[in-house]
């Protein structure tokens, strides 16, 4: 008798033979991080604004949390130089690989535990940061996801393409 084919509802996704494998990619992505073979950070960064929408009033920094293990940033020099009314300003797509398959759609699209977007008084960004060896900061470039992530379950790791925003914060992490 021919089995019956698994109905994705009755698959415990939490517990598949698949995710019991993230721990051992995430070391591996860790690994190459620890050689300094991933020389900068990439962070989830929130904004709160104290007007009613995003851009009214003054900006505050609601939370900074890194992105672990240090995800694979495809080479930036796909950002190009635009001239702009007030000077020159970057444009363009990051490609972001080998983000940790612990992380979910929500949290990469910077939704809370529920799946609400952000307030309109809030906004999410990216930022990669090449540090300045020797312990100084550099240029923190925002961007803001194109498109929702794609999760290759095969591969353990989520994949997103960033846009380059404008503006940025300062290098001492004040909203600007």
């Amino acid at each position: 008798m021919a089995r019956p084919f698994t109905a994705l509802s009755n698959v415990d996704l939490a517990n598949t033979f698949a995710r019991k494998f993230i721990p051992v990619a995430d070391g591996l992505r860790d690994l190459a991080t620890r050689l300094g073979m991933r020389p900068y950070e990439v962070r989830l960064v929130h904004v709160v604004w104290s007007g009613d929408e995003r851009g009214e009033g003054v900006p505050t920094v609601k939370h900074v949390a890194p992105l672990l293990p240090t995800p694979l940033v495809a080479d930036l020099s796909s950002l190009q130089e635009v001239v702009q009314v007030v000077g020159m300003d970057e444009a363009g797509q990051v490609r972001v690989s080998q983000i940790s398959g612990r992380y979910t759609e929500d949290q990469l699209m910077g939704r809370d535990p529920s799946g609400n977007p952000p307030a309109p008084n809030e906004e999410f960004f990216y930022e990669i940061e090449y540090p300045v060896p020797g312990g100084g900061t550099g240029e923190l470039r925002r961007f803001f996801p194109s498109a929702a992530p794609s999760y290759y379950p095969g591969r353990l790791e989520w994949v997103l393409v960033l846009e380059r925003q404008a503006g940025q914060r300062d290098r001492d992490g004040s909203a600007t």
